[in-house]
């Protein structure tokens, strides 16, 4: 390979990308975008002391759970509302579960509104919790809400996936076997969001509701919540 080389002529092959809006997606949910995400576990780290999630299965029947009837569901109505204009900021931090949840989502959101203003010149309110932050800066740098949305839920699960490799553990080949087929629910999801509102917020994720305030009790952890 020739460095400097052009390897794209043109973009025509890919009108369906907006190269600025993807760059800006991928910085916002790397690694190297400070919001501390890894130090949340969702109460996981409680499920997995407990022997309730112990191998990919486990991890598998987790997600879709979450994905499809817990907090992703309800974050996707979220941030669709705060794209439609409405303001959801006291509906979402009362939704929360437990103590140890609404923290998660304001520290997130501190850390990500705190970069916004001091790198990218963008002022979000204090106490806004994370999904709305994001939902907010999507409209702000006009960001597609499906781009922004898959963005969204894949960086969430995969901090997910990742803090079960490191707990349990299991191995990194399990950690993306997991992903894989977490990348498989998603078009399933999308048809089964596409249409749904405010009033189709809701949770059934007892289990994993409970579990997010048994953390908050646990003697050792090593996760925020």
């Amino acid at each position: 390979m020739v460095w400097g080389e052009r390897m794209v002529t043109s973009i025509k092959d890919k009108n369906s990308l907006d190269l600025k809006s993807h760059q800006i997606l991928h910085l916002w949910f790397s690694s190297s975008f400070p919001i501390g995400s890894y130090a949340y576990s969702h109460g996981l780290e409680a499920l997995i002391d407990d022997k309730l999630i112990k191998n990919k299965n486990d991890i598998l029947e987790f997600i879709k759970s979450i994905l499809f009837e817990g907090t992703c569901r309800n974050e996707y109505i979220f941030i669709k509302a705060t794209y439609e204009g409405i303001k959801v900021n006291d509906l979402v931090l009362a939704s929360c579960s437990s103590k140890e949840r609404q923290l998660e989502t304001l520290k997130m959101g501190d850390a990500f509104r705190k970069i916004m203003s001091e790198s990218w010149d963008y002022t979000i309110n204090n106490e806004t919790a994370f999904p709305v932050c994001i939902a907010q800066a999507g409209i702000k740098f006009h960001i597609a809400f499906d781009d922004l949305v898959d963005f969204y839920i894949q960086s969430f699960i995969s901090n997910l996936i990742n803090m079960c490799v490191k707990h349990i553990p299991l191995s990194q080949k399990d950690g993306q076997d997991c992903m894989v087929s977490f990348l498989g629910m998603m078009k399933s999801f999308h048809n089964t969001m596409k249409d749904y509102s405010l009033d189709d917020l809701r949770s059934s994720m007892f289990c994993a509701d409970i579990y997010s305030m048994k953390h908050e009790n646990l003697t050792s952890r090593i996760y925020v919540t």
